[in-house]
């Protein structure tokens, strides 16, 4: 069962191919995009206070002193949950990453092996909390390492397409949840990578640490 994080929210933006900003909380912070494109939202952090960070998640400095950018992105424990929430704090979903597996072996007998060493799976629930449609999306998740790189949904081997239950592109209605398989084709060599949630930018929104 996995366990929620309270601990605080943080305000972050989802750019949608309008143009137009959504947010997220939890213990972190992710993000979908509701129909019609997100809507504008803000959620502080436990000090009431939003952190300013760059594309990056990292601290940067604003250009208008009454302009407040996003904070850094949460991170969390595989497991855990983020809770998206609207401008007034109202919650939208849930979003978990959990069962976490790591494998150089393919699938099955039909698919490819993994091409940067091993394939790296987790399962992924989201619940659509809100009364509108909530719209997750396999693409909205990757792996990053801890000098920035990134693993894209698709990138490497087609052998990421051969699991079960793979994630789809999913359209939640209210009180709707949908769960599935995201898988990647990584390097085993690296330590510190995470799964992460990020936006159409490309920004990471929420991370799980992945041991």
């Amino acid at each position: 069962m996995s366990s929620r994080v309270l601990a605080g929210a943080v305000v972050l933006a989802l750019l949608a191919v309008a143009g137009c900003n959504t947010t997220v909380a939890g213990s972190g912070t992710l993000s979908g995009v509701p129909p019609g494109g997100p809507s504008t939202a803000t959620v502080t952090s436990g000090s009431g206070e939003p952190a300013p960070t760059s594309g990056s998640g990292e601290p940067a400095p604003t250009t208008d002193p009454d302009e407040t950018s996003p904070p850094p992105a949460a991170v969390f424990e595989l497991g855990e949950t983020g809770t998206v929430t609207d401008q007034s704090g109202n919650p939208l979903a849930d979003i978990t990453v959990s069962a976490a597996v790591e494998t150089a072996q393919p699938p099955d007998e039909l698919s490819d092996p993994p091409e940067n060493g091993t394939f790296l799976s987790a399962t992924v629930t989201i619940a659509n909390l809100g009364e509108d449609v909530f719209t997750a999306a396999p693409f909205d998740f990757l792996v990053r390492y801890p000098d920035g790189t990134q693993v894209t949904y698709g990138e490497g081997s087609s052998g990421v397409f051969g699991y079960d239950n793979l994630l789809e592109l999913v359209d939640l209605n209210a009180g709707e949840t949908a769960t599935g398989v995201v898988v990647f084709d990584v390097d085993p060599a690296v330590n510190g990578r995470q799964i992460v949630y990020s936006d159409l930018s490309g920004r990471v929104l929420g991370a799980w640490n992945v041991p």
